[in-house]
C-alpha cells in the first residue's frame, strides 16, 4: 500500500475502508512507522479537512481521535505534542498532549442513584444491573456516577439514544464517563451524543478538540460563545467557523 506518509495518500486508503476499527488499524499501523514530524503533519491536514464539514474527512478523523488513545501511539503522544508546539500547531498541541494531574478534573461529586432497595447498592450489584433491559431501571442505572458501571451499560442493547444524551449532558460528571462513551463505537458515531460531549465542561479538553470539527455550524456557535468550556475549546470552536466561513465565501474572480 505504500508509505502514506501524505494525507491525501492516507485518505484515499482508510477511505476505502468501512469500519471504523480497520480505520484504526491502518492509521496505527501507518503514523507508529513514521516521524513525529510527518505524524503531526497528518494530524493537522486531518483537522484541517474535518473543520471543512465534509462527512468523509470527519469519519477519518474521528478514526484518528480514536488511534491517539491505542497504546501504540499513547506513549508518543507527549513527543508528538512537543513536535506540534514547536512547529507552530497549537491546536494540535492542546490535541495530543497528554493531561498532567493538577490540571485534571476534580473528583466526581454526583451520588449513587436510589435503587429502592433500602439500602445501599454495591459496586457488583450495580453493574448487574447496567445489563438489565428494564426501562425504569435503566433510568436509574444512567444516573450512576461510577465509569465502570457506565461502560457496561453502554452496550447494553435497551440503552436508547437519549439515555446516552443524558449521560453524556449529566452535571457534574466524571471524565472517565465521557471518555467511555467517546471510546464507544455504537454511540460516538452518532451527532447528539458526540454534541453533548463537547458541550459537558467536564469533558477532557482533549476529546472535546477532537469531537469539535465534527460538530455543526449552529453547536459550534453555541460552544464557541459559552462561558463554561474552556478557552481554548471555544477558540477552536471560532477557528472552525472561520474555516468553513471562508470556503464558502463567493470568489472574486468571478465575472460579476
Amino acid at each position: 500500500m505504500g508509505d502514506a506518509r501524505s494525507f491525501g495518500d492516507l485518505f484515499r486508503l482508510l477511505a476505502s475502508l468501512d469500519e471504523l476499527e480497520m480505520r484504526v488499524g491502518l492509521l496505527c499501523e501507518r503514523m507508529a512507522a513514521i516521524a513525529n514530524e510527518d505524524a503531526v503533519s497528518l494530524l493537522s491536514e486531518a483537522h484541517q479537512s474535518a473543520a471543512l464539514g465534509g462527512t468523509e474527512a470527519q469519519r477519518v478523523f474521528l478514526a484518528m481521535g480514536w488511534a491517539l488513545f491505542d497504546p501504540r501511539l499513547q506513549e508518543r503522544r507527549a513527543e508528538l505534542g512537543e513536535t506540534a508546539r514547536q512547529a507552530g500547531l497549537h491546536h494540535i498541541v492542546d490535541i495530543v498532549m497528554p493531561l498532567t494531574e493538577s490540571e485534571a478534573a476534580p473528583e466526581n461529586r454526583r451520588r449513587v442513584p436510589d435503587f429502592g432497595r433500602g439500602r445501599p447498592v454495591t459496586l457488583g450489584e450495580r453493574k448487574s444491573l447496567a445489563r438489565t433491559h428494564d426501562r425504569a431501571l435503566i433510568q436509574r442505572v444512567v444516573r450512576d456516577p461510577h465509569p465502570d458501571v457506565v461502560r457496561i451499560l453502554l452496550g447494553n442493547p435497551s440503552l436508547t439514544e437519549e439515555d446516552v444524551v443524558h449521560v453524556c449532558a449529566t452535571r457534574p460528571n466524571d471524565p472517565e464517563v465521557l471518555q467511555a462513551v467517546y471510546r464507544h463505537r455504537r454511540w460516538v458515531v452518532r451527532y447528539r451524543p458526540r454534541n453533548a460531549i463537547v458541550r459537558n465542561p467536564d469533558t477532557p479538553l482533549d476529546i472535546a478538540l477532537l469531537l469539535a470539527p465534527l460538530l455543526r455550524e449552529r453547536e459550534l456557535r453555541e460552544a464557541a460563545t459559552s462561558s463554561e468550556l474552556a478557552p481554548s475549546l471555544r477558540l477552536s470552536c471560532r477557528q472552525i467557523l472561520e474555516t468553513r466561513s471562508a470556503r464558502s465565501a463567493p470568489s472574486d474572480d468571478g465575472d460579476g
